[in-house]
């Protein structure tokens, strides 16, 4: 007969505070790690907005690889047998520290930089960051068994891991990076990962010696639980690929099309991890339900003036309608992810689903989208997914879907008939902006039909894409590692006073030259690099005193510059 008392739960508040310590230490340690790979590698690759996109990729991947063997491990061995092999995984990622670079690197120049950078992220703190990366669902599963009184739902922990990394995520650009050369980065940061080995070997005494206990009382306590079906999973793959790609989508858009500002990124990953810490809180259900009911009514001012009509705004309210939405879309998703979480015998399952997702999602913005779209047009791509996993659509075939599905279709074939009907659709552009902010009003009076809802929101942003595309004038369009380029035709008044069409160079939003057509004058700088202009100003003092420089010229306005060389110099 087994002792009563063996079953007995544990209700100590150590045991909490050790495992969220480790929890919150390892969040924080995987959150200063990313920035801080992102400032070495600043001078290497740049600042685009695709570098921090192909880290997030890698640490995703690494995240996807960790909660893997996590879950292999809680699956396969026996508690203390996780120990052991988990203690040994550790002992060898001490090898790679302190973490660093290699040395002698040099990227790519003629081909794209994404596979080099993923291999040198790979070598520099592959070890490190994987062991980091198993921390929370191992730990997670771990006090799920040694029969602390809430260990039925260890949920809870994940906003301790969440809240690491969100104060990590603020405190290194204004207080870390500030404060400290990188040098003494790296070094804090590998004397915090030893700080978390033995945390994460107290957190496995304290599974080495509980077992016992937890086995015995969960063999009299615990019913037969069923195990999570296909469909399920695939709901939680879902309501985490989306939110992972918007983030990128969004981190891309608003540095390209926005504002081009160092560390503008954290913003919507603050959001993305802040969304985590509330919905895995006991506030989630009211929470939930809020922001549900209040996604319609902030869509309406976002798709009025991020897309229809943006250009009556300043760029700080633009930027702030995309948080906006980002927010509560992520929100609607995370919070039904919550909602939908497995008991504690799945939870690995349910974490690496999440963390396989989020990889799926970064993976589709880093290597699908740059080939398949000349613009940021998987960020419009995911409003619509995300709305499409509002509680309550029904993709069951049948006349309401069809119905639901019909009701986008109408503006798209409008907008199609117009434009083959019409010589010159600009004509009709202020008439045609009017039709979209009514027919985005239309979109919250059938808010009740989630699939007509999403589809029709796809509709007014793929139709005021196209308007304004036409309002530019494009004439080319590409996308790089760095961006999306766009050659727009344009018109200047020239030194005659006459009309004159030319052509300008965009990089996002940014104008990086221009150039007039008549042969005579293609060599004339203009805008910022003009004869007036402090490059003008710049040639014309170095030319008064040598006419042979040795110049070399890199970047967007490479070929403006260019119009200043002379037959005595050599450029590159």
């Amino acid at each position: 007969m087994r002792d009563s008392s063996e079953a007995k739960p544990n209700r100590q508040f150590l045991l909490i505070s050790l495992f969220a310590g480790t929890l919150f230490i390892s969040a924080a340690l995987m959150f200063i790690l990313q920035p801080l790979f992102g400032k070495l590698l600043l001078p290497l690759l740049g600042g685009s907005p695709a570098v921090w996109n192909t880290c997030m990729v890698f640490y995703q991947s690494i995240l996807f690889l960790g909660y893997g063997y996590a879950h292999a491990l809680s699956l396969r061995l026996s508690p203390h047998r996780q120990v052991l092999v988990h203690i040994a995984v550790i002992a060898v990622s001490l090898l790679a520290l302190p973490v660093a670079l290699p040395d002698n690197l040099a990227p790519p120049t003629e081909s794209n930089p994404t596979f080099w950078l993923f291999w040198t992220l790979l070598v520099a703190i592959g070890l490190p960051f994987f062991v980091v990366s198993t921390t929370s669902p191992l730990i997670q599963k771990w006090f799920a068994q040694v029969g602390h009184h809430t260990s039925h739902d260890p949920y809870y922990l994940y906003a301790a891991s969440n809240i690491g990394s969100l104060l990590a995520l603020l405190s290194y650009p204004f207080v870390l990076e500030p404060s400290m050369g990188l040098a003494y980065q790296k070094t804090s940061w590998s004397i915090g990962y030893v700080v978390l080995c033995v945390l994460v070997a107290a957190c496995a005494g304290v599974l080495w010696r509980a077992r016992p206990i937890a086995s015995a009382a969960q063999v009299e306590s615990e019913p037969e639980i069923a195990a999570p079906s296909g469909y399920r999973k695939l709901y939680w793959l879902l309501l985490a690929l989306v939110p992972s790609s918007l983030l990128l989508g969004l981190t891309n858009f608003i540095s390209t099309d926005i504002a081009s500002v160092p560390l503008l990124w954290i913003i919507p990953l603050t959001l993305y991890l802040l969304s985590f810490v509330i919905v895995f809180s006991k506030w989630n259900a009211p929470i939930h339900g809020l922001m549900v009911k209040l996604q319609p009514i902030v869509l309406l001012p976002f798709l009025a003036y991020a897309f229809v009509n943006p250009g009556d705004l300043p760029y700080w309210a633009y930027l702030a309608l995309h948080l906006l939405a980002f927010f509560f879309a992520i929100m609607v998703c995370h919070g039904e992810l919550a909602k939908q979480r497995p008991h504690t015998r799945y939870l690995t399952t349910f974490y690496l689903i999440m963390s396989f997702a989020g990889m799926l999602g970064g993976m589709f913005n880093t290597f699908v989208a740059p080939f398949i779209f000349n613009g940021i047009y998987e960020y419009p791509l995911m409003i619509v997914a995300a709305l499409l996993l509002r509680p309550g659509v029904d993709f069951t075939l049948g006349k309401a879907l069809w119905l639901q599905m019909l009701a986008p279709l109408l503006p798209l074939l409008a907008g199609w008939v117009l434009y083959a009907a019409s010589d010159d659709l600009l004509v009709y552009f202020d008439g045609l902006v009017i039709s979209l902010l009514a027919l985005t009003l239309v979109t919250f009076l059938v808010k009740a039909w989630p699939v007509a809802y999403a589809l029709l929101t796809g509709a007014i942003i793929f139709l005021s894409l196209g308007l304004h595309g036409l309002s530019a004038h494009t004439l080319y369009q590409e996308r790089t590692f760095f961006g999306v380029l766009a050659v727009r035709e344009s018109v200047l008044t020239d030194e005659n006073q006459q009309a004159e069409t030319y052509h300008e160079l965009f990089h996002g939003t940014t104008k990086h030259g221009a150039q007039r057509l008549p042969a005579a004058l293609a060599q004339i700088p203009l805008t910022y690099y003009s004869r007036p202009g402090p490059m003008g100003q710049l040639f014309k003092v170095y030319d008064s005193q040598d006419a042979d420089w040795v110049i070399g010229s890199v970047g967007l306005g490479a070929g403006a510059l260019a119009c200043y060389a002379k037959t005595t110099q050599h450029w590159t």
